[in-house]
């Protein structure tokens, strides 16, 4: 029973020496720094409340201008070596005119102004193959550049001239169109 009395004593001893220690005001006072010694941390602060934040009472009047979105052909396409193609794009309200630049291969870039929101192209024009990029030019009624749109790309084989037709008995190869089917604008 001895043994018994000694064990739950020690128990005891133990379990109240690891309640955590009610400091008094005293203690508390003496371990806090004043506001104005306290030390400066680049570290953020983390706080279980929300913090309220000013919002500007006005908007940023240079924001950018929405520009027009391309539509065809889609972005990253295979596109024929010969034939027409359309590229079109949104319109812009403020938009008197658009630049189409096709970017060919070699980095050269052909533009085309038109106040239409689409531009027919025949692609036996472009006669290199590779990954071609095109995008469109805002212009105000001015002629001033309103905005730029993003880059599409679309991939494009050679262009080899047909056979015989009164050619130059180039390279050839591919099928021959007929007379008229690639007519360039």
């Amino acid at each position: 029973m001895k043994t018994k009395i000694t064990i739950l004593v020690i128990i005891g001893f133990l379990l109240t020496s690891c309640t955590p220690e009610t400091g008094t005001q005293e203690n508390e006072v003496s371990t806090e720094a004043p506001v104005t010694e306290a030390p400066v941390t680049q570290e953020p602060v983390v706080t279980d409340e929300p913090i309220a934040t000013e919002l500007p009472a006005e908007a940023p009047t240079n924001a950018p201008i929405a520009c027009v979105t391309l539509l065809t052909p889609v972005n990253g396409v295979d596109i024929p070596p010969v034939g027409k193609v359309t590229f079109s794009w949104t319109p812009m309200n403020e938009a008197g005119n658009y630049v189409l630049n096709i970017i060919l291969p070699s980095g050269d870039i052909v533009p085309f102004e038109t106040d239409q929101i689409f531009y027919d192209r025949y692609m036996e024009a472009f006669v290199a193959g590779g990954e071609y990029q095109w995008q469109v030019i805002a212009q105000g009624k001015d002629g001033s550049e309103i905005c730029v749109s993003e880059i599409a790309t679309f991939d494009k084989p050679a262009y080899k001239k047909p056979k015989g037709g009164g050619g130059d008995g180039g390279s050839g190869g591919g099928d021959d169109p007929k007379p008229g089917d690639h007519d360039v604008e």
